[in-house]
């Protein structure tokens, strides 16, 4: 069953069981009120005939010539009949409208009566209810009228006045209007439901599929990228209408995925036709070479120097294939092995003495604005960064132009940076510059050696340590690198032993060296 079937469904259940509830509540309602009014009616009547009477120590008086009661003259169905009865059941008067002229239809047999009966004897101001008589006379009317008789007796006598110990008054009223009343309410409210609930079924089950109409799109939509022959690169955005429901954030988190997806699929693509033109390249040197060695005899020195070129190659091969494989490594979440809290402007004063055989060292400067920038993170793998960071400052800045390293404390983290004065980088370069073998067009054309992965692993290096890789840079004014570290909680940085930093760093640089491929040396960057 479909939702718009089981939301339609459970829909029409609850607004029947509405339906019905509120139709039964207003019978009941109705039914109490016109009861209500007819035996208020009732009491009335009663009341008028007993105003009608003279009640005296030793008799009672019904003089109708005198006092004429005028209710019960008209003889519709649905007004008062009243009966006058002495002690004995003789009838003594009655209503018009219970003489019954002719021409007047009786009511029909069987049809119930509401009835009151009170006895009125001498001497006693207050009538008193008959009971027994109420139901005598609601059999006495039903059957009489049926008769076309009179109730208690065939004639009514010719004087209606009466002198004696007392009377016995009855007033009745039919129900048969109010029980028409009635029905006609329940055929009209059974109408009424029906008609509600049969144009909510419509309506509901209109609405509903409109509602999950983006559902269905969006299904429609996924149907045809599955079915599409290249899936891979086809992806389109799903539809999303704008109702401003769930229906939309569902949609638009759905294309946000796809336009991931996309990217990640565009990005796979791109990074492995420039992996396979960059292992093409060293490959082909290699080939040729030995190709062009193989083509005559040559002397030791001249095979020296092809092995010398193959061996560059390789290495350079080497370093490529080291490279891919830890950029398809660190894709993959895992937490960072030996972490430990140190001061990170200890640490990379430490980490400069590494760098003090290179020619450029003596361009190298370090500026601390405050103590106490710790981190917690792993130094051999923040190493790599650094060592890919100053090494691509080196590469694209002329000898004796300033590299210097600043160590600050930001809020919550700790910021290195390293600037250079070197050629810069245009605006639109310093949003690829992070991409896997990009490298910018100007260092193409000086000749730079670098296959553009650099900056890459070191970006991917920042963001396993839970940091953040930013660049500034304008051409002919340098570039600066900074190296973003969240800082260590109050609890850590109690516990930082205050050990010599300086050899144990050194150590763990060394463990990593001789474990994995240093891969600041063989990923130049762009």
């Amino acid at each position: 069953m479909s939702i718009a079937n089981r939301l339609s469904l459970f829909f029409l259940t609850a607004l029947a069981l509405v339906l019905v509830g509120f139709s039964l509540t207003l019978y009941l309602l109705a039914s109490r009120h016109l009861h209500a009014q007819a035996d208020d009616r009732l009491d009335a009547a009663m009341h008028t005939l007993v105003a009608a009477i003279e009640v005296h120590p030793g008799d009672v008086e019904w003089e109708p010539l005198e006092r004429r009661v005028m209710m019960g003259e008209d003889p519709a169905l649905g007004q008062v009949r009243w009966a006058v009865h002495d002690l004995q059941g003789r009838l003594v008067d009655c209503s018009l409208n219970l003489e019954r002229p002719k021409g007047h239809e009786p009511p029909r047999r069987g049809r119930g009566w509401r009835v009151r009966a009170h006895r009125v004897r001498a001497g006693k101001f207050e009538p008193e209810p008959v009971e027994d008589r109420q139901e005598q006379i609601r059999g006495e009317l039903s059957e009489s009228f049926g008769r076309s008789q009179l109730p208690g007796s065939v004639t009514l006598p010719k004087d209606r006045t009466y002198h004696g110990d007392g009377l016995v008054l009855t007033v009745a009223v039919s129900e048969v209007p109010m029980r028409g009343t009635l029905d006609q309410l329940a055929w009209t409210m059974a109408g009424v439901s029906v008609a509600i609930w049969l144009s909510a079924a419509f309506w509901g089950q209109w609405l509903c599929r409109r509602a999950l109409r983006p559902i269905l799109q969006m299904a429609a939509s996924a149907r045809e990228i599955r079915q599409h022959p290249d899936a891979g690169a086809f992806l389109p955005v799903l539809p999303v209408p704008p109702t401003r429901d769930e229906f939309e954030e569902l949609g638009r988190a759905f294309n946000d995925l796809l336009a991931s997806l996309r990217e990640s699929l565009e990005r796979q693509q791109r990074f492995t036709g420039d992996a396979s033109h960059q292992l093409r390249t060293p490959l082909t040197a290699m080939l040729g070479k030995i190709d062009v060695a193989l083509r005559q005899e040559r002397t030791p020195a001249e095979y020296q120097r092809t092995l010398q070129a193959l061996r560059r190659r390789g290495d350079e091969l080497h370093q490529i294939i080291e490279s891919l494989l830890f950029l398809a490594r660190a894709d993959t979440a895992s937490p960072l092995p030996d972490t430990i809290v140190f001061d990170l402007g200890e640490w990379c004063q430490s980490w400069l003495e590494h760098w003090a055989d290179h020619p450029r060292a003596a361009d190298f400067g370090i500026r601390v604005d405050c103590g106490g920038a710790l981190v917690r993170t792993q130094p051999a793998l923040l190493g790599q960064v650094l060592d890919n960071l100053l090494d691509n400052a080196c590469k694209y800045s002329e000898a004796g132009a300033p590299i210097i390293l600043t160590v600050k404390v930001g809020p919550g983290e700790a910021i290195l940076t390293v600037a250079d004065k070197g050629f810069g980088l245009q605006p639109d370069e310093r949003a690829l510059v992070f991409h896997p073998f990009y490298r910018a067009p100007h260092a193409r054309w000086l000749g730079k050696p670098g296959v553009g992965l650099g900056l890459s692993v070191a970006q991917r290096l920042v963001a396993m340590m839970g940091g953040t890789l930013a660049v500034w840079s304008e051409p002919g004014q340098g570039s600066q690198f900074s190296v973003a570290l969240p800082s260590p909680g109050e609890a850590e940085e109690g516990r930082r032993a205050p050990g010599d930093a300086k050899d144990a760093l050194a150590t763990q640089h060394g463990q990593v060296g001789a474990a994995r491929p240093d891969i600041s040396r063989s990923a130049r960057p762009a």
